[in-house]
């Protein structure tokens, strides 16, 4: 049945361990693989890659680990959902707040997703928690409790490459209270992991994901040892072509580019990321005392190539593009003509098909159509970004403006 929730065995072995085990083996692969298996019996041949949870994470899911497997994953189904759904209801909340016609048909599609529905939420994936987390600092930043936005993204700890565009956001734009909320909140985070299992905890987790990498293929190994217990088997170096299919992001792209051999390939690659990373920060700095469609441009735009400028992005945290496509559809309602809407949501509706086709055709074909489209959809929000504070630039420098502000 759905591989007995595959994805959902992770966060509740995480939850075992926490609650069997002393803290200096709770990053033990070897010990994770076996509790791992332990769960589901038809796992016991199944290959797991090492949990990289944060500390907080398996703390959480201790609770759900004294509940039997079964139950543990209907009670964590019942709270992705709601989670994703409020998520969602929050950025319609800020972008549509009177046309429940609209809000009505983003939800059906980001319901029928394929990223969300069968990637996140049967395997029983946390991507439902970055949809809430977003979504409700959106709507707290729109309605002025930037403290508490900034706050609200300190849920995306548990996965902190999510972050890797989003705080750098947060300082351009230079939104230093939600920035304070954010750092608030790692803050109590931190200091509550570190009171429950020890300073080392935070040692032992980054020794961790060093081990995680060499597994995924984020960095270079010839093969990986399950050490600690020799019943277990030694694994060659893991990631392949049809593993790479699973991911989006650039990153995951260029490591197949590299294995094929493509040096040009590559360094195209790289010399995009490097200039879409260099407009995407001017752009940013000069957004700060833009208008609010501009603003959730800004946001917009961060999200998407949060999903590309980076490192191990699978398929299921793309269902952060539900809320990117949002807040451009409500930019374009305040100031985008019918057709460049239009091209938007064309291109939206090809996103929803390519999020049930996408590892197929990767793997037949070699092509990430996913990613392919999400890249066309942020070069789309850059130009509309950088269209949106030139024509302000403009407005501000014009004779009309000029003469007004010397009267």
């Amino acid at each position: 049945m759905f591989s007995e929730f595959r994805d959902f065995i992770y966060l509740y072995g995480d939850g075992q361990i926490f609650n069997e085990y002393p803290a200096s083996r709770r990053y033990d692969y070897s010990l994770q693989a076996q509790v791992f298996s332990q769960i589901v019996p038809s796992s016991k041949s199944w290959f797991f890659w090492p949990s990289p949870y944060p500390p907080f994470v398996a703390m959480f899911f201790g609770l759900f680990a004294r509940l039997p497997y079964k139950e543990a994953y209907c009670l964590w189904l019942g709270i992705s959902l709601c989670l994703y759904i409020a998520g969602i209801r929050f950025a319609l909340a800020t972008i549509f707040p009177r046309n429940s016609f609209k809000g009505s048909l983003i939800l059906f599609f980001a319901l029928a997703n394929s990223a969300f529905l069968s990637q996140t939420l049967i395997n029983g994936q946390l991507a439902s928690v970055a949809v809430f987390s977003v979504g409700l600092a959106i709507y707290l930043e729109d309605r002025s409790y930037a403290l508490y936005s900034g706050l609200a993204l300190s849920l995306l700890l548990y996965k902190p490459t999510l972050l890797i565009l989003i705080v750098p956001m947060l300082l351009l734009t230079r939104r230093f209270r939600a920035l304070g909320g954010f750092s608030m909140g790692a803050a109590i985070v931190a200091a509550f992991s570190t009171a429950i299992d020890g300073p080392g905890i935070w040692l032992a987790y980054v020794r961790f994901l060093g081990l995680f990498g060499h597994v995924v293929g984020l960095t270079d190994t010839p093969e990986v040892t399950l050490a600690h217990d020799p019943s277990l088997p030694r694994l060659a170096h893991f990631p392949s072509q049809e593993r790479f299919a699973h991911y989006v992001d650039l990153a995951s792209i260029s490591q197949r580019m590299g294995r094929g051999g493509s040096t040009l390939g590559m360094t195209l690659l790289i010399g995009t990321a490097s200039a879409v990373l260099m407009m995407m920060g001017l752009l940013l700095w000069k957004s700060r005392y833009a208008n609010r469609h501009v603003q959730l441009l800004a946001w917009a735009t961060t999200l998407t190539w949060t999903l590309l400028l980076n490192v191990y992005v699978p398929i299921y945290d793309t269902v952060l593009a539900v809320i990117a496509i949002t807040l451009v559809l409500g930019a374009l309602t305040d100031f985008g003509s019918r057709a460049v809407t239009g091209w938007v949501t064309v291109l939206s509706l090809a996103i929803f098909v390519a999020s049930w086709k996408t590892v197929e055709i990767t793997q037949q074909f070699g092509i990430p159509v996913l990613s392919i489209l999400l890249f066309i959809l942020g070069s789309a929000e850059l130009y509309l970004l950088h269209r949106e504070i030139r024509g302000r630039q403009v407005h501000e420098t014009s004779p009309e403006v000029f003469c007004q502000a010397i009267m």
